[in-house]
């Protein structure tokens, strides 16, 4: 055999592992597909019952070190989709599940210098929350003081994308027990109906074994995106109140 027909056969066997390979991503992603599917309409069922029953679900957050933003409760739940269309048909890429967390009282945070009005004016527009600022300037211009009246308005978000190369979901969580994302990863197979009902209880504010499920996040990583200006430790969460999914949709529990 020559050097040239050896080199032939070489790249015929490297374009069908790659010819397999692409094969095995497109089959995968006509199984995500399915799952999204199934989900999408476990989350719509959900939003609407979540809509008409109204559950008392509080929510709290350490916005700067020690101050609170407190006195939220969830509210008007919606789903969004996002589908990918291939020869007329749509099929499944993500899902998400949005809700607020809305309270009656404004957060006022001062701020007597430009770096910290700074740095606290990037980590609320880093997630997303509202707000007023009132800067009070030097004859240089520079800032000497900033008042920030922050709005009771907190936007919380739960993201399904399927990722049909390592045949995998990925849940990024928003904004939900705490300000900032958590980002877990699943393989297809763990992304069930049990996981789905954990979930829930999680969004709820229920007890619940969320965080244990699926062999990848063990340890999740969490991505906020804005360190909380002047955070330290902060004041550990209150105890989810008791009830299981039968009581998850009563008013008040």
């Amino acid at each position: 055999m020559s050097l040239l027909d050896d080199l032939k056969n070489q790249a015929e066997v490297v374009r069908n592992r790659q010819r397999s390979g692409a094969e095995l991503v497109e089959h995968y992603f006509y199984e995500i597909h399915e799952r999204l599917k199934a989900v999408h309409k476990q989350l719509l069922d959900l939003a609407t019952a979540l809509n008409t029953v109204r559950p008392d679900v509080p929510r709290h957050y350490y916005v700067d070190g020690t101050s609170v933003l407190d006195g939220l409760r969830q509210q008007d739940y919606a789903l969004s989709e996002k589908k990918r269309t291939i020869e007329f048909h749509d099929y499944y890429t993500e899902l998400q599940l949005r809700t607020h967390a809305v309270g009656d009282r404004r957060l006022v945070i001062e701020k007597d210098s430009e770096p910290l009005v700074t740095r606290l004016r990037e980590f609320l527009w880093g997630h997303a929350l509202r707000f007023d600022l009132r800067e009070m300037r030097a004859e240089r211009r520079y800032i000497e003081r900033g008042v920030f009246t922050i709005e009771p308005d907190v936007p919380i978000s739960l993201t399904v994308t399927g990722v049909p190369e390592q045949r995998e979901i990925r849940l990024v969580i928003r904004n939900l027990e705490k300000l900032g994302e958590v980002t877990y990863r699943y393989d297809l197979d763990e992304f069930n109906d049990e996981l789905i009902e954990e979930l829930i209880k999680l969004l709820l504010g229920k007890p619940n074994d969320f965080r244990t499920r699926g062999r990848h996040q063990q340890r999740p990583v969490a991505t906020a995106r804005v360190a909380a200006p002047g955070a330290g430790v902060a004041p550990p969460e209150a105890a989810a109140p008791a009830g299981g999914l039968r009581s998850l949709f009563r008013r008040g529990s």
